[in-house]
C-alpha cells in the first residue's frame, strides 16, 4: 500500500484556517495519513481534525512546522517521493504511471506564492490543469488518481458515526 503525506505549504491563521481545514478533510477522506503545515501552529485547526478523527475515524494526522526545507530533507531521506501540485507543471494524467509506482509519497500543496526552490527541489510538479484551480481541488484529483477511485469506499476504523448512503435525504447511524 502507498504511503502519502501532505505538506502544506504555508498557513496563514487568521486568513487561511478554512482552506486548511478543507485541505485536511479532503486529504484524510482521499487517503493521505497525514498532513504537515508550514507556519504557526493553529490550535483551531488542529482540534477540528481531531474531533473529525474522534468522529468519522481512522487515524490521520495533523502536524506542524516552521520551515519547508527540513520537512522535504526529513522526508527525501525517508525514502519519499515528492510531488509539488501546481499549474505549472507536467500534466498528472501523463505522468501518473510514475507516481502509482511510488511506495511513499509527499505532496506539496500551496497557499501562497511558492518558492522557486520548491520546484527544483521536487521530484515532479504536477499540474492537475493547466488553468487557475484550488489547492484542494489539486489535492483531491491527484489522490483520486494515484489511488485509483479506491480511496472513495474506504472504511474507516474506530468511527463513531457513519453516513448511510441515500438518494434522498440524509441517515447518519451510530457504530
Amino acid at each position: 500500500m502507498v504511503k502519502v503525506v501532505v505538506l502544506r505549504y504555508g498557513h496563514r491563521v487568521i486568513r487561511d484556517y478554512r482552506v486548511t481545514s478543507h485541505a485536511c478533510l479532503v486529504a484524510r477522506a482521499f487517503g493521505a495519513e497525514r498532513i504537515i503545515i508550514v507556519g504557526k501552529r493553529d490550535e483551531s485547526v488542529a482540534k477540528s481534525m481531531k474531533d473529525a478523527v474522534s468522529k468519522w475515524g481512522g487515524s490521520f494526522a495533523v502536524e506542524f512546522t516552521g520551515g519547508w526545507r527540513k520537512t522535504l530533507q526529513e522526508y527525501r531521506e525517508k525514502g519519499y517521493f515528492i510531488v509539488h501540485l501546481t499549474m505549472y507543471g507536467l500534466p498528472l494524467q501523463r505522468e501518473i504511471e510514475k507516481i502509482r509506482r511510488q511506495r511513499k509519497i509527499l505532496l506539496i500543496i500551496g497557499s501562497q506564492k511558492v518558492e522557486g526552490e520548491v520546484y527544483r527541489q521536487s521530484d515532479l510538479n504536477i499540474s492537475i490543469t493547466l488553468q487557475p484551480h484550488s489547492e484542494i481541488a489539486a489535492l483531491a484529483v491527484a489522490l483520486d488518481w494515484i489511488f485509483n477511485g479506491k480511496e472513495l469506499s474506504k472504511r474507516f476504523g474506530k468511527a463513531k458515526i457513519r453516513v448511510v448512503p441515500k438518494n434522498k435525504g440524509k441517515k447518519v447511524v451510530k457504530n
